[in-house]
Parts: C-alpha cells; sequence; structure tokens
C-alpha cells in the first residue's frame, strides 16, 4: 500500500470514524481503524460491532493495499506532521510509515483480514428523510433516553415510526418521554418501525457535518445511513420498546399556558441549588402564578414567580428540574403548554399550537 492525501482531509475523517469505537472492547483489533487504499481513495472504518462508521478521503494510490492502525495514535500523529500532503506507505508486514515535510513516523499495526466488517445491507428498505428532518427527529428525542444499554437496551434507544407522509421519533428512559414528529414524504407503503441505540443517531449527529444528500437502508437486522462520503451502519435493537402511545394523556385536571423564554430561565436558576439536592424543584400553581422553590439545607434557597398567560386550578408537585429544562428545548412557540394529569401522572409540555413536538416527565414522590 503507497498513497499520498491531504493532511487537512484525511485528519477530519479519522476523527469522525474514531468515534464508533468503543473502550469496553478486550479485542485489541477494534482500537483500530481500518485503512483500505483502492481505486484512488482511502476508506477509513472503525466498528465496536454494534455500530460502524466509514469515510472516504480522495488519495493519490500508487499501491492499493489495507492494514489496521490504532485510531488513538494515527490520529495524533497525522494532526501534527508539518505539510499539508502526507505519504503513507506499508511495508512487507504490519508497519506503516507516514511522512510529512521533513518528518518520519511508523506505526505498527494489525491484519486488516482480522477487522469485522458490518457488510452492507443485500435487501432491504430505502427511506426518504431530509437530512435536516433527521437532525431534528433525534436532537428532540436522544435526551430522554437510558444511557445504561445493558440493563434495558430498548430504553437506551431512539424508536422511529415511519410512515408514507410523516415520521416519528420518540424516546424515553422510564420516567419521561419525548415525541418529535414532522410531515415527509418518505417513499414506503405502509407503516414501518425501526429501534436504533441513541448512541448511533448522536454519532450521525456529529459526523454528518456538511453532508447533503442521505439515504436510509433498513435491513432485517442493520440500518445504513448513506451519505456522500460516510456511512453509517447500526444495528438494531432487538428488544420490544415501550407501548408509548398508551401513556400519551388524553385528559388533564389542570392545564396552563406559560411563557416559554421566562419559564425556563426561571427553571434555570432554581437549577443553581437544585443539583445539589438531587434536581428536586417545588412547582406550586395558584392564583394566576407559578412558584418554583429549592432549598438546600446549610447552603441557602431560592424561589422564583412565574405568571401564567392562562390556567384552570391549583396545583402542587416536586420535578426534577433537569427534566424540566430538557424538555423545554423542544418548544420552539412563544407560550408553553403545560398539562397535569394527576400527583403520580405525568406532566406535559408542548408547544402552545400542540404540533409536532410533546414531552412527559413523571414527579417525584414527595
Amino acid at each position: 500500500m503507497r498513497l499520498r492525501c491531504e493532511r487537512e482531509t484525511l485528519t477530519k475523517n479519522i476523527g469522525a470514524v474514531q468515534r464508533a469505537i468503543s473502550g469496553r472492547s478486550s479485542l485489541p483489533v477494534l482500537s483500530n481503524i481500518l485503512m483500505e487504499a483502492k481505486e484512488e481513495q482511502l476508506r477509513l472504518m472503525a466498528t465496536d460491532i454494534e455500530i460502524a462508521i466509514e469515510a472516504r478521503v480522495p488519495a493519490k494510490v500508487e499501491k492499493e493495499g489495507s492494514i489496521t492502525v490504532p485510531a488513538k495514535y494515527f490520529l495524533e500523529i497525522v494532526r501534527r506532521l508539518p505539510s499539508e500532503e502526507i505519504e503513507m506507505e506499508l511495508e512487507k508486514g504490519t508497519v506503516v510509515h507516514l511522512k510529512g515535510g521533513k518528518a518520519h513516523f511508523s506505526i505498527s499495526g494489525l491484519s486488516s483480514e482480522d477487522f469485522p466488517i458490518l457488510s452492507p445491507i443485500k435487501e432491504g428498505t430505502s427511506i426518504n428523510i431530509k437530512p435536516e428532518s433527521l437532525r431534528e427527529l433525534i436532537e428532540n428525542t436522544s435526551f430522554a433516553t437510558s444511557k445504561d444499554e445493558v440493563t434495558r437496551p430498548e430504553l437506551s434507544g431512539i424508536l422511529l415510526v415511519c410512515y408514507p407522509d410523516k415520521v416519528q421519533a420518540v424516546g424515553t428512559d422510564g420516567n419521561r418521554l419525548a415525541l418529535r414528529e414532522i410531515e415527509e414524504e418518505t417513499g414506503i407503503s405502509s407503516k414501518m418501525e425501526v429501534l436504533l441505540p441513541s448512541r448511533a443517531l448522536e454519532e450521525y449527529l456529529r459526523i454528518s457535518g456538511e453532508e447533503e444528500d442521505l439515504k436510509i437502508i433498513v435491513g432485517q437486522n442493520q440500518v445504513d445511513f448513506i451519505m456522500p462520503t460516510k456511512k453509517l451502519s447500526s444495528r438494531k435493537i432487538q428488544s420490544k420498546f415501550p407501548n408509548w402511545e398508551q401513556v400519551i394523556p388524553q385528559n388533564y385536571e389542570a392545564t396552563f399556558l406559560v411563557n416559554t423564554k421566562k419559564f425556563q430561565e426561571a427553571l434555570d436558576r432554581c437549577y443553581l441549588l437544585a443539583r445539589l439536592i438531587a434536581n428536586k424543584v417545588r412547582l406550586k400553581g395558584e392564583g394566576g402564578v407559578f412558584f418554583l422553590s429549592t432549598a438546600v439545607p446549610e447552603v441557602g434557597s431560592v424561589e422564583e414567580e412565574v405568571e401564567w398567560a392562562q390556567g384552570t386550578s391549583s396545583i402542587e408537585l416536586q420535578f426534577n428540574v433537569r427534566y424540566l429544562l430538557e424538555g423545554l428545548r423542544g418548544v420552539k412557540t412563544e407560550y408553553a403548554f403545560i398539562g397535569f394529569t394527576g400527583k403520580e401522572r405525568p406532566l406535559v409540555l408542548k408547544p402552545s399550537d400542540e404540533k409536532g413536538y410533546l414531552y412527559l416527565a413523571m414527579p417525584l414522590r414527595a
């Protein structure tokens, strides 16, 4: 293998693919990046078996070949080479030489034959979702998923529910739920559900950058997100997702409209102290005002008043203030709708026009 390519482009793409590497693997090859020089391009790939990220870098390939190299050292070396163009050459065996200007590094790799590759989907269904729509779906739901991928893997995933004319994304950790819906001509003829790891979709956000085109192929056990210069592949989560539609409230004991920005700012100030006591904040509504309060023994207390534009009755409950703040980020309207469904039932946050976004958060026990 012998080639030349631009250092800046290579650095950027190494950084993108290495995000698929997990620090928990015991297999040395899974800490490596696969390099494959072929047909005027350098293909880079990294995987943790569950997800794989691939990037293609334009290159002047003088001799084709492949090898895997340790991702951490590879990125740091390429980033520090002093020239705009670098040369790479694989000797007989597994030693790769990298040259840039008057700097010369060598790095020991492992055979590419031992590198596990998520095979391209041969028979699958193509779904059309615009890149900007997919970004919005992920951003408005991924924060509500669980970070525990082992105990209940289904709660660490985002459910994509695709219809011919719309797409829904749902994320929940069991204590809260975020739902985002976007009208989109998907090109499919009937409803389809896909449950993917939240981590995989968050990595898509990070690597997609300015990629303008997106092709999504859904296979039996895997989904491929194909972009002009990159590809992300993810295995599906096979566990059954909770029956989320069943928990969406149909009736409310109390409803309010509040100024979204003022409510958000008041919660943010309460968070300064609430984070010291497991994020607890007391929310009390009466007489046209929400009272937000938090008290921390031996530190201090805070109380905020937020006037509501419209309300129906009095309430008093405790919530995780961080959950409320994160849920409010999806409300883009001037006023937020807040619905209370009971003392041990979820609070509902959504835009005042009630379109496209809904968030549920369970109250804390007193």
